[in-house]
């Protein structure tokens, strides 16, 4: 009886020490025994013991969140993979904080040892990653809604039905998925999808289909209206090339269908072109005994297509299921019809001559001067417009009917096509001189040319033209139109421009022409020519003394008041013989030989 008294005593006073040392500040270093964390006892460990058993226990990288799709997809998450994370310092620190005697006292603690605790892990959440997961998710979820419409292959129509489309809701998602997310808990979440109507419903397409197969029906055949003679057409473009360009487009309230507006101007353009017509002028010359005109070529009603308004009318007339469509063209009226009066223009008397002569021209410098002449006879130059010599002279060619004769060419006077146009450029700029219109451009000749100075005009009385870098220009700045009137003289040879309008009273004095000292010309120029007979020369141009030429002209208005004071200056440059020669011909010492013979 005494051992077993002693063995009791013995048990009883460990009991008392170890209670006493738990309910002691010596359990203070260490987690309460009773304390758990989520479903993990961590009681009697040091923070640093229970670290990674909370760790290792808690489910932050298992699967156990899955999301499930309505054809049965699964996509598997751990609460890391949504952005959860445990804050273990805070989990720790209010874990053993729990029944210390600086707060609760001894009953506190002991309570605590024979009832237990289960405190919450301390969690963030990164709310960017979790919607980030259900976007992804989402993507492939998101089924777009198919709206009805007309398929095309090559001429062929077909129509694809509308069908519904789905969208993921993941703001909803998540808010369900949350609480579970928190608790750390396996879960099967059904994501939240929403239903996407189609826009087009079947009954619109299958009215684009209607339309679209009666565009297709047959060909289209493209008129002329009112054709002219010699007018193209009409085309046709078949139902193969149509389909190539059919366009269909179905909206809720509206169904288009026709040929693709850019391809279908890129087929018209050519034929546009083929329309096209400029308008011309009625030409006229004045009958100084009536002061009226007098029609020398009517005028000619210009056309030209409306692409923008053909593309219109033929899509209309397709869809009403017409096949044969005139295209739209529009008149463009001449500036000066056959109807048109002296009075109406103010054309009424001679304001201008200018007059050149030709006398020794060769037959083909006669030939040339009359056609050039020509195209400006019946000429009307509006009020403001500038008259371009070059612009109405058109192409100088054997085609436009020129000869050759000599023209000058750098520094040779060689023959080339349209020898002596600019005797005609000449005679117009004496016109605007002593009409008294305002020079744009005049050039002068390289050279004194003698045909120019032949009537008693001085040198540098002269203009020179060269398609399409030399011009002679004037402006017509009076308010009446300015009809010129050409005229060649067989018997005296000579050329003139007469300008008709409304004298308004302005005058011109004429200044010179005055002239410097003769420049000598240089040493003659010998180019052997292999094809002459041995021993003999040909003069292909004679000397010709260079000289500085000034012309001048003061105009003034009907007050006396200087609307214009010129100076047209010449230099002309001395310009040396040419000499060609045969096999044993000697030029002369002082000769510049450009070319000998070959051994």
């Amino acid at each position: 009886m005494s051992r077993l008294l002693i063995v009791l005593s013995v048990l009883l006073l460990a009991s008392v020490m170890v209670i006493g040392w738990m309910l002691g500040p010596g359990m203070d270093q260490r987690l309460i025994p009773g304390v758990w964390v989520w479903n993990i006892p961590l009681g009697g460990m040091s923070p640093e013991e229970a670290l990674p058993r909370l760790l290792a226990a808690l489910p932050l990288n298992q699967p156990t969140i899955v999301i499930v799709g309505p054809e049965g997809q699964r996509w598997a998450l751990s609460p890391a993979d949504l952005g959860m994370v445990i804050d273990v310092q805070a989990t720790l620190a209010r874990a053993a904080a729990v029944g210390h005697l600086d707060r609760g006292g001894f009953a506190e603690r002991l309570k605590v040892m024979l009832d237990g605790v289960t405190l919450s892990p301390v969690l963030a959440w990164n709310e960017q990653q979790s919607l980030t997961q259900l976007q992804a998710i989402a993507a492939e979820l998101d089924q777009p809604a198919q709206n009805a419409r007309v398929r095309r292959t090559g001429a062929e129509l077909q129509l694809e039905p509308s069908f519904e489309g789905r969208q993921m809701d993941t703001s909803a998602t998540l808010q369900i998925l949350l609480p579970h997310l928190y608790a750390l808990e396996s879960v099967e979440i059904v994501p939240v999808l929403t239903r996407l109507s189609p826009q087009i419903a079947d009954a619109r397409a299958q009215q684009a289909l209607g339309v679209a197969q009666n565009v297709l029906a047959q060909s289209l055949t493209l008129l002329v209206p009112n054709p002219r003679e010699g007018d193209p057409g009409p085309w046709t473009m078949t139902p193969d090339v149509m389909a190539s360009m059919l366009t269909i487009l179905v909206g809720e309230d509206s169904v288009s269908v026709g040929l693709d507006e850019a391809a279908l101007a890129q087929f018209l353009g050519p034929l546009a072109m083929a329309l096209f017509r400029e308008p011309v002028n009625a030409t006229f010359h004045f009958n100084a005994a009536t002061l009226e005109l007098v029609l020398d070529a009517p005028s000619v009603t210009g056309r030209e297509m409306d692409v923008a308004a053909s593309i219109t009318l033929i899509n209309e007339m397709l869809r009403a299921g017409e096949h044969f469509v005139p295209l739209v063209l529009h008149e463009t009226p001449p500036e000066y019809p056959d109807t048109v009066t002296a009075a109406d223009l103010g054309i009424v008397e001679v304001v201008g001559i200018g007059e050149s002569y030709f006398t020794g021209s060769s037959s083909a410098r006669d030939r040339n001067i009359r056609l050039g002449a020509s195209k400006f006879d019946g000429l009307i130059i509006k009020p403001g417009q500038t008259f371009s010599f070059n612009e109405y002279l058109g192409d100088v060619s054997p085609e436009a009917g020129y000869d050759q004769s000599y023209v000058i060419i750098g520094n040779r006077t060689v023959l080339g096509v349209g020898g002596g146009i600019c005797q005609v450029a000449t005679t117009a700029f004496r016109a605007a001189y002593f009409g008294g219109y305002p020079i744009v451009e005049r050039w002068p000749h390289a050279y004194r040319v003698g045909y120019y100075e032949l009537g008693g005009f001085g040198p540098g009385f002269d203009a020179t033209i060269y398609s399409p870098l030399v011009d002679f220009r004037f402006t017509n700045d009076t308010p009446h139109h300015l009809l010129i009137q050409t005229e060649v003289d067989a018997a005296r040879a000579r050329l003139r421009f007469i300008f008709y309008s409304t004298n308004t009273g302005r005058t011109v004095e004429q200044i010179g022409p005055t002239r410097g000292d003769p420049i000598p010309p240089k040493a003659p120029v010998y180019e052997y020519d292999a094809t002459l007979p041995a021993g003999t020369v040909v003069q292909d141009e004679r000397p010709i003394d260079g000289l500085r030429a000034e012309l001048g002209r003061i105009v003034r208005d009907a007050e006396g008041r200087v609307l214009y004071d010129d100076t047209f200056m010449s230099n002309f440059v001395p310009w040396p013989a040419r000499y060609r020669y045969g096999t044993g011909y000697i030029p002369p010492a002082n000769a510049e030989v450009t070319s000998t013979p070959q051994p």
